[in-house]
């Protein structure tokens, strides 16, 4: 054999050892991420953002009856979610807020109302931040969440079409939300048993340490509704709804507060220049009530003319002005709660920053933040 074709062999040889134990390597390293994920199924890469569904068995069970940390009434936290991602995570930073600024020494439970199914996952990791227990109500059928049976479907349509530039106009859903959280929210029967609830928006912020039970509060002070914010609702989404409650108010003189009295919350809501209805309300999304008021014959009467008016549908009453006119109609100013002393936020735009500096100086705010000084807060007529 020639010197030439013998070094030839030689390094073909070397190659096939060197490729030889590259794929060893190759087999090793795939052997070895088989094993890291071999509770993924087959059809899922081991990329997949999906992973942590798939590794974890998740399940919940509605806890059959809710703890109660305050033996003079029952209260928990409530609200109304969807179920996709962006909603848990909105929930969730929500519940930690709450958790973080007062429940976490308090244990209040929770209550979670739906139109959709929400996942085992869902409600596990929700519920895993909460100190007190957390009960789902998903999937409410069409008597909670959906038209009213009077309600021209047809009309209904066309006023989401007119309204399509307005803010919420266009939306069906909103207007379901809305009939629910006014009014049919309680009759469900979780709510039953219940004497005050602590209703909440998932995404919105709780940004000073709570100091006290604003639960106690309401009950130690006979407190029947109360608000962070106050604010103008937009013109075009209520052209009927003043109207139509004023109806209702000639209808049952016997039931309605007199706008002459000097605990009359009628100045809140009735401009001094024209004596029109000057579009304030009470914001609902941070709202502490007795739910004795909404479940009252009075309240529960105002609902069902508002709901068979249908201006819900026909126009875009908000849940927030609805219940607003009817505290105007039913009750004393002294009987509504103002929350100076709790730091609350809403889509990081909307903040009430507590005055005092004992309280600010741990909030994640600024007095000069507060919403309350511009233009568009009705606290003053509140106030005034």
């Amino acid at each position: 054999m020639s010197p030439i074709h013998s070094f030839k062999r030689r390094t073909i040889i070397r190659l096939a050892g060197l490729l030889a134990f590259l794929l060893l390597i190759v087999y090793l390293v795939l052997s070895y991420q088989t094993s890291l994920y071999k509770t993924v199924p087959d059809n899922i890469p081991f990329w997949s953002s999906s992973l942590p569904s798939y590794r974890n068995q998740w399940s919940y069970t509605n806890p059959s009856t809710l703890r109660q940390p305050n033996p003079n009434f029952k209260a928990a936290y409530v609200t109304f979610t969807k179920g996709d991602r962006a909603a848990l995570a909105n929930l969730r930073l929500t519940v930690r807020n709450l958790e973080d600024s007062f429940n976490k020494d308090r244990h209040y439970p929770y209550i979670i109302f739906s139109n959709e199914h929400l996942s085992d996952e869902f409600k596990e990791l929700a519920s895993s931040l909460a100190t007190g227990q957390m009960a789902f109500y998903d999937d409410l059928s069409s008597d909670y969440y959906g038209y009213g049976n009077t309600t021209d479907l047809a009309k209904a349509a066309e006023a989401r079409t007119r309204m399509s530039e307005t803010l919420f106009g266009d939306s069906e859903d909103y207007r379901f939300s809305s009939r629910f959280m006014a009014g049919m929210i309680f009759h469900h029967p979780a709510l039953k048993e219940l004497d005050y609830y602590w209703r909440f928006e998932a995404g919105t912020e709780y940004i000073c340490p709570i100091q006290f039970d604003a639960f106690e509060f309401m009950y130690d002070h006979k407190k029947k509704l109360s608000f962070s914010m106050a604010l103008y609702e937009y013109e075009e989404t209520i052209p009927t709804l003043f109207k139509t409650a004023t109806e209702f108010a000639a209808k049952h003189p016997e039931w309605v507060q007199p706008a002459d009295k000097d605990d009359s919350l009628w100045r809140f809501i009735i401009d001094g220049e024209t004596n029109g209805y000057n579009r304030c309300h009470f914001w609902s999304n941070f709202q502490i009530a007795d739910l004795n008021f909404f479940r009252s014959e009075q309240y529960q009467a105002f609902f069902n003319y508002i709901d068979q008016s249908n201006g819900i549908f026909y126009e875009r009453w908000g849940d927030p002005v609805i219940q607003s006119l009817g505290a105007v109609l039913f009750l004393e100013k002294s009987d509504v709660q103002h929350w100076e002393n709790i730091g609350y936020r809403v889509a990081n735009y909307f903040t009430h920053c507590p005055a005092d500096k004992g309280l600010y100086s741990q909030c994640s705010c600024r007095p000069s933040q507060n919403f309350d000084f511009d233009g568009y807060s009705c606290l003053r007529f509140f106030k005034d």
